[in-house]
């Protein structure tokens, strides 16, 4: 049997292949999945592709969000075939792997019948819906608070839809205009588009709350910071302006990967993160272990139906945020849109069917 298998063969070369499978017979623990739709995982994907990632060796299969049906399995899982599994599988027609392992890193999981009827391509979102929560459930929400999310990107995208559905004021900020009303088209009530340099005045400014007088009694609206700020740019200077827009006693959530080099004065920075106590937060995938355990109620199980619910509900509406579905053939195509052409290129699936 053979597998078309998306690869990366050297920086900026991107092919799909047909290679063999390994066709022996599955292991205990193992199971054989047809891959039927992948979302390409902007940030981390197109890191490997255009060598933005440090000491990346080729070739790569990249890929880990998808979403397929159980061909066979090996004895001791508990899986059948014909299940639909959303699961961390390269961009590969078939793929073979044990399911002993489980994290969000390594993860296979049922749909079920309350989520069988979601289509592939809708389905496929879910995986980065799940990077997406990292930016909110460490978070200290209270209500009354306001929230920005710096870059929105599919990732950046989905946190600030989280937040809007939790019922707080967000405000999701960008530097290409087209990304922002992308964002608005999903049903983000408030963007911002404005370069990097005038993102903090133009933020505090969105979020003046408070009244005070001039001198003639006048009414004059004040700028206020945000309460929480959350950076899903994955770039170093995104990172300092959701530092320096946050207000007193907030927190900053860092859920891009930062991986270019960056140089600047930190002192500033570490002395507004010291002089107004704002607490900083790592929010990387792989927070919450995969099923519930003592002394945490998150998981991915349980964060992988709750997403799925807005999905199912139409809180979240992939349609409106996966912009390209392509094939498997047309890889180079995608990744070439998503890195050259932000302003049309959003977020890009791959229809295996």
């Amino acid at each position: 049997m053979t597998s078309r298998n998306i690869k990366i063969i050297n920086k900026g070369q991107v092919v799909c292949v047909s290679e063999e499978l390994d066709n022996s017979p599955l292991k205990e623990g193992e199971i054989l999945v047809r891959n039927e739709a992948s979302l390409i995982s902007t940030g981390t994907e197109l890191s490997r592709v255009y060598g933005l990632k440090k000491g990346v060796v080729y070739p790569v299969y990249p890929g880990y969000a998808s979403i397929g049906k159980i061909e066979n399995t090996g004895t001791g899982v508990n899986f059948a075939k014909g299940d639909r599994v959303l699961y961390s599988g390269p961009h590969q027609e078939f793929f073979r792997f044990p399911v002993e392992t489980m994290s969000s890193l390594g993860m296979v999981v049922k749909l079920g019948n309350e989520f069988n009827e979601l289509n592939s391509i809708d389905a496929s979102l879910i995986h980065l819906g799940l990077v997406a929560m990292n930016g909110i459930l460490p978070a200290e929400l209270k209500l009354g608070d306001t929230v920005c999310v710096f870059g929105l990107g599919i990732v950046g995208l989905l946190t600030a839809l989280l937040y809007q559905a939790s019922g707080v004021q967000v405000l999701g900020v960008d530097t290409v205009e087209n990304r922002a009303a992308h964002a608005k088209n999903a049903c983000l009530q408030n963007v911002l588009a404005a370069p990097a340099e005038e993102q903090i005045e133009a933020v505090t400014g969105f979020f003046g709350r408070e009244t005070v007088y001039s001198a003639e009694r006048t009414k004059v609206s004040e700028g206020s910071p945000p309460d929480i700020t959350v950076d899903a740019t994955g770039r170093s200077e995104g990172i300092v302006n959701a530092i320096m827009c946050c207000g007193k006693n907030g927190q900053v959530l860092l859920l891009g990967s930062p991986r270019e080099d960056y140089t600047c004065n930190v002192t500033g920075v570490f002395n507004h993160l010291h002089m107004n106590m704002i607490t900083l937060i790592g929010a990387f995938n792989g927070r919450y272990p995969f099923s519930k355990k003592e002394g945490s109620r998150e998981s991915i199980e349980r964060n992988f139906a709750s997403f799925a619910s807005l999905i199912k509900k139409g809180t979240i509406e992939p349609k409106r945020i996966i912009s390209h579905v392509v094939k498997p053939e047309a890889a180079m195509e995608a990744y070439d849109g998503l890195y050259n052409h932000r302003d049309t290129y959003y977020c890009a699936a791959f229809d295996w069917s």
